[in-house]
């Protein structure tokens, strides 16, 4: 007999209604445990639902937007110095980098559940605050500090 459960199958319905579910889910699975991870995930938008009254796919792919860099830092040894560099970065090498950081600062945040602390960390970053939204702030301030390196290397 086949080991395919309907139940499985609904449940991964919730990843395909958006481009950015399965790259978050992906991004919390550990160890193995899809279940684990798709209910952390399920949870989060349920306490971004109840909280905002609004879609939670969209704040979702707000703070993702809001979160995503367009430069990023590389270092380049230039005379026997080292100096950073800014690149441009497309929104493909972009969203995860993004991701990366909602969800690293949302294992920082206090709070019970990873559920809740992600959920805080995705409606902060679509109001444009939030320790991932001022990381990415930081990357461009970095870059814009040091945007005439570039004009030197050419």
């Amino acid at each position: 007999m086949a080991r395919t459960n309907k139940k499985f199958q609904k449940r991964l319905d919730l990843l395909s209604t958006s481009h950015f579910l399965p790259l978050i889910h992906q991004r919390v699975l550990r160890h193995g445990k899809k279940k684990l991870a798709h209910r952390i995930l399920q949870k989060c938008l349920n306490h971004i639902q109840h909280q905002t009254q609004q879609d939670a796919l969209l704040i979702v792919e707000k703070a993702i937007r809001n979160t995503t860099p367009s430069v990023v830092i590389q270092t380049r040894r230039i005379g026997g110095a080292v100096y950073p560099i800014p690149v441009e970065l497309d929104m493909a090498r972009g969203v995860p980098r993004a991701i990366g950081w909602i969800l690293s600062a949302a294992k920082k945040r206090s709070g019970n559940t990873l559920s809740l602390k992600l959920a805080n960390e995705f409606i902060d970053a679509s109001k444009k605050i939030g320790i991932a939204f001022q990381k990415k702030e930081e990357v461009h301030k970095i870059a814009d500090a040091n945007a005439r390196m570039v004009k030197k290397k050419k």
